[in-house]
């Protein structure tokens, strides 16, 4: 790849499975147990998932990087260890991480404001590079229209004269 063509983008995220524990004959061992890579394995049963992607920004490609199958929602000081791991990985490995994109989820708001992101620093610094912070676009919509809904923004009283009616 040429240098441009490395320029990417970390997106992560998280979804809730099933739990569902089941042998596996061609490990010997059972599966469905909370998994956390180099961290190990806990008596934890799965219910969650953070799957951690790269997105070419200059060259269209894509690459699922790694994932963590976990028990509950990843906390954000866990979040944070596992996002350093992953740039120092790709960093490493020659890929130019610019920016992160995740969805507004209460454990990555944690993790950015860890890593020092806040309103008027929408980035952080790894290895003396910014990083930018992108909240997926369609969430904040939807977090500004579930606002509506609880302050009762829509339901709003008024009176409209017309005419004098």
């Amino acid at each position: 790849m040429s240098d441009g063509d490395k320029v990417c983008c970390l997106v992560f995220d998280e979804m809730s499975n099933r739990e569902n524990l089941h042998f596996s004959q061609k490990f010997g061992c059972i599966d469905g147990f909370e998994d956390l890579g180099g961290e190990g394995r806990t008596s934890n049963i799965v219910n969650h998932a953070r799957v951690f992607m790269f997105y070419g920004l200059h060259k269209r490609w894509k690459q699922p990087a790694a994932y963590c199958l976990i028990h509950r929602s990843t906390k954000g000081e866990m979040l944070v260890n596992l996002l350093m791991k992953f740039l120092d990985a790709c960093l490493n490995a020659g890929l130019e991480v610019i920016a992160t994109v995740c969805d507004m989820a209460a454990n990555n708001v944690k993790a950015l404001k860890l890593l020092g992101v806040s309103e008027k620093t929408p980035f952080f610094k790894f290895r003396d590079q910014e990083i930018a912070t992108i909240f997926d676009p369609p969430h904040p919509l939807k977090c500004t229209h579930n606002l509506f809904l609880k302050e009762n923004v829509a339901n709003v009283e008024c009176e409209i004269t017309v005419n004098g009616e």
